[in-house]
């Protein structure tokens, strides 16, 4: 029988963890040309890009050009991970509207996820103290569109044409507030302002923390 080649591995190995060559190039600093090329054996990863590959893929990196050993680091099969593109908040405005498309194919930065999330999954940096204190300045987060938010979930919402993060409150099947958790920021609400739900939160990440 014969051996898969190192380009094979690549490839089967990306799409096990759903990721777009796009999402890989991003990851690792390269063109997504730079992991088609890899892809079909017309050039080899090497030293730094060799072992970004390695990382991203979740195998070693003589398991990438030798086959040697196993591409888990266990014998159970590990979850696949979905890149999220990591937007500004002015881009996140935008993001229930076609300029969705163009910020993800744009997108130089990832968070990646093993939740089981929607292609229209988006990841933010957080700016203000409004969620103080159990989410703070430069906390990174993940929202999905297309989970429906209960009342007192945490939601990324767009209010008059301003992207902000919220607690949702519902008072009827029409009317909802966004609470922050300072008391210092307002509380916006959908009869007196233009409110629209982005996504609802999925995962919070934090520099530093484990």
């Amino acid at each position: 029988m014969k051996k898969e080649s190192g380009g094979e591995r690549i490839r089967q190995r990306r799409k096990a963890l759903k990721l777009t060559q796009q999402a890989l190039a991003n990851g690792i600093g390269v063109s997504h040309v730079a992991v088609s090329q890899w892809e079909k054996e017309e050039t080899v990863p090497r030293g730094e890009h060799l072992l970004r590959l390695a990382e991203l893929l979740q195998c070693s990196a003589a398991w990438i050009i030798d086959g040697d050993g196993q591409p888990f680091a266990s014998t159970h099969a590990s979850p696949a991970l979905t890149a999220v593109p990591l937007v500004t908040l002015v881009q996140a405005a935008d993001w229930l509207n076609e300029q969705r498309l163009q910020w993800q194919q744009q997108a130089v930065r990832f968070l990646y996820s093993d939740e089981a999330l929607s292609d229209s999954a988006l990841a933010v940096t957080l700016e203000d103290d409004a969620m103080n204190p159990a989410y703070r300045a430069g906390d990174r987060l993940i929202f999905d569109p297309q989970r429906v938010p209960q009342p007192g979930d945490v939601v990324l919402a767009r209010v008059d044409d301003v992207a902000m993060v919220r607690i949702i409150r519902m008072h009827d099947e029409q009317i909802f507030s966004l609470r922050p958790l300072n008391e210092d920021f307002p509380v916006q609400q959908s009869q007196k302002s233009t409110l629209e739900l982005i996504g609802t939160l999925v995962e919070m990440r934090r520099r530093g923390s484990r």
